[in-house]
Order: C-alpha cells, then structure tokens, then sequence
C-alpha cells in the first residue's frame, strides 16, 4: 500500500473509533435491505435489474448502506473497504439485521485477494475515486474480477463540483479543473480527541474524460454516461452548489479483451510498488 493511501486508510479507521463511520446521514441503514432506493438512485436500480442469485462486489463500501441495498435485492455481496475500522462497523450492523455479507479489507488497487472473472456486478461510488491515486489501476482491478460481460456500474461525486473553495462566501473557484492534486489536509480536525496533525489525509480531483478512460482502458464497454442531482450535500461547506451536477454515472459491460491504454498514466502521487 502506498503511503497516501495508507494515511487515509487511518483517517477512516480514526473517524470509525470515533463514531463517524456514516456519510451519509438521511439514510437509515438499517432500512436499506428493505428499500433499495434509499441507498441507490432509480437510475442505478434501471442497471441493476433482478440480483437474485448474481455475485456483487462494491469497492469502497464506506457506510455499507448500498452493500445493503444490494443483500436486499437478492445478491450474493463481497464489501471492500480499505479502513477495518469501517468494515467492523459494517459487521456489526450485518449482524443485527441478519445479513451474510463477505468482509473483505483491501486497497481497491490491490484485489489480489480475489478471484478473476468472478462477479455479475462491480459497483463504486459514493466519493471513493478522490481517495484514490491511480484511477485507471482501481478500474483496472474492478474489471479483473468482472466476469465478461458482467456489469461495471461508477456513481461518483461529479467532478465539477470539486473545483470551487469551500471558504468563500460565493462561488470561486479555487484550483483549475485540470489540478488533479493530491490535496493535503488534516483530518485530525473533525475527529473528535484526535491529536492535531496526527492524520494528514489526501485527496484527488479526476476529470471527466479520466473516468471514461479508465474505464475503457479497463476493457469495459461504456454502455451510458449519464449526470443527475443538483442540490447540496451535507458535506459541503461555503456557498451553495445547488443547480451545479452532483453526479456523474457510468454503465459498463466488461468484454473479452482489454484494450491497450491510451496516452501516459498521470503522476499524480506516489503509485504502488514505488
């Protein structure tokens, strides 16, 4: 694991210890096997169609609330999470609501621990390419472990929204749309008792053309690109973003062979294995 990766794996386990292992607030997990939409869009539940009996996979499980959506509509689920801290909060609830999950703590650039050609379904999303510094390597792996023609489904915080700075009182913007980063913050900040400086975390800004490229570069048939929403998140400090996208959909259907990549892999931080 890289050292930008690891520091952020232990600002999730640090913020988990601390109670705030949610990012999403409004959604009731415990209702989510039971009501799909509340953790998934209806353009989401379109792709998914009937799960039962299929293998799923979610990359980045965070919360869990769509690895339990997705129990819920018949699938068999391994959740990945690279924080043990998130996933032992995920076990738990699991286990009050009497769900069989597979747990499984990895770097979603490192699925080694997983088989090729397994699952029916890949599924990410939900603000997990911005902790990410090689993008095309994590898409690389979700289409490894995507049988062919299993469906590889992104929903992902639209790009558009990351350029603004969150400290001013209107819309300005504070880094060009092509600044990939990485950004350094402390997460030590919002994590109540944590030491100050104690957990510098990092993160990435991908352009549009980026997902759609690690995405075909994947070996995957882009299918639709759909964007949708425009209110705020909780999330979100300074001025409202509300009317500007909030996210951006890819559907893909994993072929026979993948494609050689197109043009050089961005540096953008220090890569696995360096």
């Amino acid at each position: 694991m890289n050292e930008i990766h690891d520091a952020n794996r232990r600002g999730w386990d640090a913020a988990a210890k601390a109670g705030m292992a949610d990012f999403r607030h409004d959604v009731d997990w415990r209702e989510c096997h039971r009501s799909a939409g509340l953790a998934l869009d209806e353009r989401e539940l379109k792709w998914l169609g009937d799960l039962r009996g299929k293998k799923a996979c979610v990359l980045g499980s965070g919360d869990n609330r769509v690895v339990f959506a997705l129990v819920g509509l018949g699938a068999e689920v391994t959740s990945v999470d690279i924080s043990e801290g998130q996933l032992n909060v995920a076990r738990q609830r699991a286990a009050q609501l009497g769900l069989q999950i597979r747990f499984l703590r990895a770097d979603v650039t490192d699925l080694s621990a997983l088989d090729s050609d397994t699952f029916d379904l890949v599924y990410t999303g939900g603000h997990v390419a911005v902790w990410v510094s090689d993008l095309r390597k994590y898409y690389a792996e979700a289409a490894r472990i995507l049988r062919p023609g299993g469906l590889f489904l992104v929903n992902e915080y639209h790009p558009f929204r990351r350029i603004w700075d969150e400290k001013a009182p209107h819309l300005r913007v504070r880094s060009s749309y092509f600044d990939l980063g990485p950004d350094r913050y402390d997460r030590a900040e919002g994590i109540p008792g944590a030491e100050p400086g104690s957990l510098p975390s990092y993160e990435f800004r991908w352009t549009i053309s980026q997902y759609l490229m690690a995405v075909l570069d994947a070996g995957c048939e882009l299918l639709a690109v759909d964007e949708f929403g425009d209110r705020p998140e909780a999330h979100e400090g300074g001025p409202s973003l509300a009317g500007l996208p909030q996210c951006l959909l890819l559907a893909a259907r994993k072929g026979a062979q993948r494609r050689a990549p197109a043009g050089p892999v961005p540096a953008v931080g220090p890569q696995l294995g360096a």
